[in-house]
């Protein structure tokens, strides 16, 4: 899993647990700590932390990338690339898949399966396709997740991995893996969602009265 905030007290504790990846980032959770990215970014303690390519145009995204790449991130952390997958962003992923192989790129902000395999046939390891935004607007998240999955396979593109994105509650991460998802980024809130069932809290706490009434 990857943890999709910039809160660097929720990365702290996220990071103990060893399953998490690492991190990814955007302009809008950005936004909400008030610091000049690059001074931010270089604050994450992460193994990876992917930071999103700002622009509307190739130039202005690739612009972006180049920037990025120059970015100082924090001892043992490797800076990785988000590229919106429109028009633009994809002719950007190419160009970064030919100019820096080693690269890892993940396509983001991707609403139907055509558009993730149009991504993932550019170069880009990762695709992100938006569950909840997807719910919302009255799309198939769940299909829209099984059918790229499906394509992946059928055309040996297995490198290249599905991170479900943009959740609001736990069922639509264990949907987005049930679906075919190979991982997926979510905010500390929801994983704290996955593990504190309330059904599960009550009857730990009843174990422990129960224990606590044991002759002694």
């Amino acid at each position: 899993m990857f943890l999709d905030t910039v809160n660097l007290e929720e990365i702290k504790k996220a990071l103990q647990f060893s399953f998490f990846e690492g991190v990814t980032t955007n302009p809008t959770i950005l936004l909400k700590e008030k610091q000049p990215r690059t001074i931010h970014i270089a604050q994450i303690p992460a193994k990876i932390v992917f930071v999103q390519a700002a622009g509307l145009t190739e130039e202005e995204i690739w612009e972006d990338i180049l920037r990025i790449r120059k970015m100082d991130p924090a001892e043992g952390t490797k800076i990785a690339l988000k590229i919106p997958a429109h028009e633009a962003g994809i002719k950007v992923i190419m160009k970064v898949r030919a100019q820096f192989p080693q690269a890892i790129i993940l396509a983001t902000a991707i609403f139907s399966s055509e558009q993730g395999y149009v991504a993932a046939l550019a170069g880009a390891d990762y695709l992100a396709p938006y569950y909840n935004r997807m719910e919302v607007s009255g799309l198939d998240a769940a299909k829209t997740i099984e059918e790229l999955r499906y394509i992946l396979d059928l055309q040996n593109l297995q490198t290249v991995k599905i991170m479900g994105a943009s959740f609001k509650n736990s069922r639509q991460i264990m949907q987005a893996l049930a679906s075919g998802a190979d991982t997926v980024t979510i905010g500390y809130d929801l994983f704290l969602q996955m593990m504190n069932k309330p059904l599960a809290l009550e009857s730990i706490k009843k174990f422990n009265e129960h224990n606590d009434a044991l002759p002694k």
